[in-house]
C-alpha cells in the first residue's frame, strides 16, 4: 500500500502541472500580436503508476495506483511543411512585385498612348517632312521640320536617360538587398549559437526558435535557399543540436563550424559595368545565380530594361541613318550637297536614343535642309517627299518593319509584360494569404481558446487543491478523531 500522504504528491503534480499550463496559455496571451509568435502548448503526461510491477512488489497483485500527471515538454504549434510552402511562394511574390513596380515605371516612361509619346512625335515628324516636301522654299515650314526634329530627339535622350536612370535604382536595390540578406544570416547565426546552448541544456528554446523563423521568412521574399538541420553523433547516435545551415545554390550562406559554431559567408553585389546587377560570394568571387525572390525579380527587371533601352537605341540609331542616309543626297537652298541631319551628341562612335541630336548647323540655318533633290531647284521638295516616304519603309535591322510599327511593337510588349506582372503579383498575393490564414490557423494565438484554455486549467488546479484540502481532512480525521483517550 503506498504511503499516508501518497496522495499529497499525486495532488501537488496536478497543481505545478496546470500551473505550467497556464503560465504558457498567459505567455500566448502576451503574444498574441507579436509578429512571428507561434502558439505554445504544455504536454502533459500521466507519471508513471506505483508500485512498477514486479514479482516481491509491495502490496500483492491486483492493484496499482497512478502517481499524477508530469509536464513533458512546452512545444510550438507549427507545420514545417506549411513553413517551406509559404517561403517558397513568398519568395515569387518578391520576385513578381519587383517586376511589377520596375515595369509600370517603364510603362511611365514611355507614356504610350497619349498625345506627348514617341509615336506622336514620329508621326508629326513623318508630316513635316510631307510638309516640307510641298513648300520647300518656306522657312517656318523647314523651321516646322527642325523642331519637330530636336523634340524628337530630345524624347529619345530623355527616355534613354530615364531608362538608365531605372538601371541604376534597380543596381541600388540589389546592394541594399545584398546587405540586407547578410545582416539577416548573421542574426540567424547568432541565434543558433542561442538555441545550441539552451538545446545542450536539454530546454526548449521556442521564442528564439520564433525569432530565427520570422528572420528566415523574411531571407525567403529576398532570395531563395534550403534548410538543414545541424545534427551532431552523441552516444553513436545522431541528433539535431538546434542550430541551421542555411544553402543558396549550392553552397552555404550560413554554415556550422566545427569550433567557432555558425558561420557565416558574406554575399556581395557586383560594382563594376560588367558585373552590376549580379551578386557573388565575397570571399571566393563565385556568382550566384537565384532562382527566386527579389533579387531574381530585380534581374529579371533589370534585363526587361535594357532591353527596352536597346530597342530604343536601335530605332533612333536606324531613324537617323536613313535619314542621314537620304538627306545627304539631296540639295539646301544655296544648291550646297546635304549634310547629315542627326549627328552624335557625345564622344560616342554610334548613334544611340541617349546622344542623338538635330546637326547643329541645320538647327542654326534651316536653309541647310536639303529638301531639293540633287538635280532639283530650291523650291524642289523631292528629297523631302523621299525622307518623309521613309516612315513607310521596311528596315532589315527592324526586324523588317517600318519605324513605327518597331516602336509600336516593343512598347506593345511592355504592356502585355506589365500586364502579366500584375496579373502575377495579385495571385502570388492570394495564393500567400491563403497559406499565410492556413499557417494562422495552426500557429497563431486564438483568444477564445486561450481563454477556454485558461479555465480549463484553472479548475484543475483547484480540483487539486481541494484534493489536499480532503486529504489533509483526512488525516485530521486520522490523527486528531482516532485513538483519543480522556
Amino acid at each position: 500500500m503506498p504511503g499516508t500522504f501518497f496522495g499529497f504528491n499525486t495532488a501537488l503534480r496536478g497543481m505545478q502541472a496546470q500551473q505550467r499550463g497556464i503560465y504558457t496559455t498567459s505567455h500566448n496571451i502576451a503574444n498574441a500580436n507579436t509578429e512571428g509568435y507561434t502558439r505554445q502548448q504544455v504536454v502533459l503526461t500521466a507519471t508513471p503508476a506505483y508500485p512498477v510491477p514486479a514479482m516481491n512488489r509491495p502490496g500483492g497483485q491486483g492493484w496499482q495506483i497512478g502517481t499524477g500527471v508530469d509536464s513533458q515538454e512546452t512545444r510550438r504549434l507549427r507545420d514545417e511543411f506549411l513553413d517551406t510552402q509559404i517561403r517558397r511562394e513568398t519568395g515569387s511574390l518578391g520576385q513578381w512585385q519587383q517586376i511589377q513596380d520596375v515595369l509600370q515605371q517603364v510603362e511611365v516612361v514611355f507614356n504610350e498612348p497619349s498625345d506627348t509619346g514617341l509615336s506622336t512625335l514620329m508621326s508629326q515628324f513623318w508630316a513635316a517632312w510631307q510638309e516640307l516636301s510641298k513648300n520647300a522654299e518656306s522657312s517656318p515650314v523647314r523651321t516646322t521640320v527642325v523642331e519637330t526634329a530636336n523634340a524628337l530627339a530630345e524624347a529619345f535622350r530623355h527616355s534613354a536617360a530615364q531608362l538608365n536612370q531605372i538601371k541604376d535604382d534597380i543596381d541600388q536595390s540589389i546592394e541594399l538587398k545584398v546587405k540586407e540578406v547578410n545582416s539577416l544570416a548573421q542574426q540567424i547565426a547568432d541565434l543558433n549559437g542561442q538555441i545550441k546552448n539552451i538545446v545542450a541544456a536539454g530546454d526548449q528554446p521556442n521564442d528564439l526558435m520564433d525569432q530565427r523563423d520570422l528572420l528566415l521568412d523574411r531571407l525567403s521574399k529576398i532570395i531563395d535557399f534550403s534548410v538543414e538541420k545541424n545534427m551532431v553523433t552523441v552516444n553513436d547516435e545522431e541528433i539535431a543540436d538546434g542550430q541551421i545551415k542555411i544553402k543558396l545554390g549550392d553552397q552555404y550562406l550560413v554554415n556550422v563550424d566545427g569550433t567557432d559554431g555558425s558561420i557565416v559567408n558574406m554575399v556581395a553585389a557586383g560594382t563594376d559595368d560588367a558585373n552590376k546587377g549580379k551578386i557573388f560570394w565575397e570571399d571566393s568571387g563565385d556568382e550566384i545565380v537565384p532562382a527566386n525572390g527579389e533579387i531574381k525579380g530585380l534581374q529579371k527587371a533589370r534585363e526587361d530594361v535594357q532591353t527596352y533601352l536597346t530597342n530604343l537605341n536601335t530605332l533612333a540609331g536606324e531613324l537617323a541613318a536613313a535619314i542621314n542616309e537620304q538627306h545627304i543626297l539631296g540639295k539646301d537652298l544655296t544648291g550646297a550637297s546635304g549634310e547629315d541631319f542627326f549627328v552624335i551628341g557625345d564622344d560616342s562612335d554610334t548613334i544611340t536614343a541617349a546622344n542623338i541630336q538635330v546637326n547643329p548647323q541645320i538647327m542654326a540655318d534651316v536653309s541647310k535642309i536639303a529638301a531639293a533633290a540633287n538635280d532639283g531647284g530650291p523650291g524642289d521638295g523631292s528629297n523631302a517627299l523621299a525622307i518623309a516616304q521613309l516612315q513607310h519603309k521596311l528596315i532589315e535591322n527592324l526586324d523588317n518593319t517600318t519605324f513605327d510599327d518597331y516602336y509600336k511593337n516593343f512598347t506593345a510588349k511592355l504592356g502585355v509584360d506589365a500586364h502579366e506582372a500584375t496579373r502575377m503579383t495579385t495571385n502570388q498575393g492570394v495564393l500567400v494569404d491563403q497559406l499565410t490564414n492556413r499557417k494562422e490557423s495552426i500557429s497563431g494565438v486564438s483568444l477564445d481558446e486561450e481563454m477556454a484554455n485558461m479555465l480549463q486549467y484553472l479548475r484543475a488546479y483547484e480540483a487539486s487543491a481541494r484534493m489536499i484540502t480532503t486529504l489533509d481532512s483526512m488525516l485530521d480525521k486520522i490523527i486528531n478523531g482516532m485513538g483519543v483517550t480522556r
